[in-house]
């Protein structure tokens, strides 16, 4: 009775502020979503399926073919992508749809902090996770990393609801998201640790707070009877939901039994990650290049949820799991020695959610300052002027070390050396760095000098903070671009480091020629392929039925072509070749211009793997 009197009070009191605003909100919300959806859905199928990708895609095509296979990966993706297959054949887009829903349902999961990010906040930790480069990345990625993170996010905000209003929907839905974040990914492990550690270490606290609403404010003394984890009876349901859940879909609906254990392999690869061999440098790498805004901007909030900790209310308490999680999981990558970057995934989206909860704070004070009068007129005629000629210096600043990573100098250099008369190799790349370094240390003195002597320090400090943001934003925006829309993904990024050529169709399309001329059909040729080519070139040529994968395979009777790796000597004689680029991987030597590597990616050593075609010549 309690429980809902409170609640009803709260939704009283709530509803003339949500009517007020709900309309503009969920039209954000809703252009997020779709943005969101149209980015990682774009050219979705236009990249070749990797290594990793491939085989997972090839045992599900394999398993609803009746071929055996023993590859399962990720039950979740598996079940999906046959069901998938069932339904509209085999592509290479196919595989990589449900990790985009996933992806682009992840945008929408800050709405349900809504109260304990704020308005301001939820929506922009929204934006940063619709554009965010690694998030999109593996959105576009046959990877259950987003999908294991989505709803293992999504499970922790149904389970905070059901503790506050004793919804039972709530827990229900929590359930099943749960088993399916466990079906999905070992990042998922990552958030149970989190989870487990952080109601072990503050448990009384935790008790505390997701006691009946109002409680603790209600109540002079310690609270003596509480039902902490609700009706039993919901959380029995909610158990026997998870465990049909977690079966059904992990075993293919009953079909695929070795899915139950594929899913228990997920938790001894996370264990398995977590042996010490990693470094500090590899996480906070891909965040300063990728991930700049939730990174720097989550720096300073969890300093200051640091402080809330001791203190922290019960709308506070999820921003303290938010904080615990990131720090959590930054220690987890930085030691284990899987360096995968689908790893990052459990990282950004905590730091998303506390970037945007920081930003919201900062732009509703900002708005509160603004609206007086006398400060819309300052903004227009100060601070927006200032704004603009930093941004200005900004973009000029950008363009001079693009001229100088291509070029190894820059024109200023030449400049000062044509009046001073510095003789070679004086004016070389040092003295050439040094300039810029010149250039840049004074264009930040004039504009803080600016800034500050006209708009004062607090004023400057929000102009500080908006440029940051402004320059950062499009950084990001430059990234995603770079990583996600090239075709073949680039070896060079970081976030990439192996990739499918596009000659691995051209194998296929030639096989599809030979067959038509040697067999009058174009998928009936005779084919014996190394099975050390893997999974790639396993699923190109997924739809030759008479292509079989063997052990050092020969050129023998009724054999009409092999598929061979670049080292393998032919195997018969009167036989032509064709070569085929299958894999290309980043070099592991590290970059000898990485200003240019961070401006073009176009700088490094690139391996690859090749397959060669063989048929006999005609007679």
């Amino acid at each position: 009775m309690a429980i809902s009197e409170y609640t009803r009070a709260r939704n009283e009191q709530e509803t003339p502020a949500l009517l007020s605003a709900l309309t503009v909100e969920i039209a954000l919300y809703a252009a997020l979503a779709l943005i969101a959806l149209g980015v990682r859905l774009f050219v979705l199928g236009d990249a070749p399926l990797d290594g990793d990708e491939a085989a997972q895609a090839l045992g599900s095509w394999r398993f609803i073919n009746g071929v055996p296979d023993g590859f399962t990966g990720s039950p979740l993706l598996f079940t999906g992508n046959a069901v998938l297959f069932l339904l509209f054949g085999a592509n290479d887009g196919l595989p990589r749809v449900l990790p985009a829903l996933f992806g682009s349902a992840l945008v929408l999961l800050p709405a349900l902090f809504r109260r304990e990010l704020g308005r301001a906040g939820a929506l922009i930790a929204s934006a940063l996770l619709a554009f965010s480069p690694s998030l999109v990345f593996f959105s576009r990625d046959t990877n259950g990393a987003i999908i294991a993170v989505t709803c293992a996010l999504a499970a922790l905000a149904f389970v905070w609801r059901y503790l506050g209003d004793r919804a039972a929907r709530d827990l229900y839905a929590a359930s099943v998201l749960a088993a399916l974040a466990f079906l999905a990914g070992r990042e998922v492990w990552t958030v149970a640790l989190v989870v487990g550690v952080f109601v072990a270490i503050r448990f009384s606290r935790v008790r505390q707070l997701v006691a009946t609403p109002g409680a603790a404010e209600m109540s002079d003394g310690p609270i003596q009877s509480v039902e902490v984890l609700g009706e039993k009876n919901d959380w029995r349901q909610a158990g026997l939901l998870f465990a049909l859940v977690f079966v059904g879909v992990g075993t293919a609906f009953f079909t695929h039994l070795d899915g139950v254990g594929a899913a228990f392999n997920l938790f001894g690869a996370w264990l398995e990650g977590l042996r010490p061999g990693g470094s500090l440098f590899d996480p906070l790498r891909l965040l300063v290049v990728y991930e700049p805004i939730p990174l720097f901007f989550s720096a300073v909030a969890l300093v200051a949820l640091f402080f809330m900790a001791r203190t922290a209310d019960r709308e506070r308490m999820p921003l303290i799991v938010l904080g615990f999680w990131a720090v959590i999981a930054f220690l987890l990558y930085s030691i284990g020695e899987d360096t995968s970057p689908a790893r990052v995934v459990a990282l950004v989206v905590p730091l998303a959610l506390i970037a945007g909860w920081y930003i919201g704070n900062w732009i509703t004070r900002l708005v509160e300052e603004y609206s007086v009068p006398d400060a819309t007129q300052a903004l227009l005629t100060q601070e927006l002027p200032v704004y603009f000629f930093a941004g200005a210096i900004g973009a000029f600043l950008y363009f001079v070390l693009a001229e100088f990573a291509t070029r190894g100098s820059v024109l200023a250099a030449d400049l000062f050396v044509a009046l001073f008369g510095f003789a070679q190799p004086a004016a070389g790349p040092a003295f050439n760095g040094i300039v810029l370094t010149g250039l840049i240390a004074i264009a930040l003195a004039a504009i803080a000098f600016l800034a500050v002597t006209t708009l004062g320090w607090v004023r400057a400090k929000n102009l500080a903070i908006a440029l940051a943001l402004t320059l950062l934003l499009a950084w990001t925006f430059r990234q995603m671009v770079l990583a996600n829309f090239s075709s073949p993904p680039n070896p060079q990024e970081w976030l990439v480091g192996r990739t499918t050529s596009l000659n691995v169709r051209d194998l296929a399309n030639d096989l599809q020629d030979i067959s038509r001329w040697r067999a009058n059909d174009s998928r009936t040729i005779n084919i014996l392929v190394d099975d050390s080519l893997g999974p790639i070139v396993g699923w190109y040529l997924r739809d030759f039925r008479n292509a079989r994968w063997v052990a050092r395979p020969t050129m023998g009777e009724g054999i009409q072509a092999l598929v061979l790796p670049a080292n393998a000597p032919a195997t018969a004689e009167n036989l032509m070749s064709q070569r085929y680029r299958l894999e290309l991987a980043r070099s592991a030597n590290l970059q000898p211009n990485f200003l240019r590597w961070l401006i073009f990616r176009d700088v490094g050593n690139v391996d690859y793997s090749e397959a060669v075609l063989w048929i006999q010549q005609p007679q």
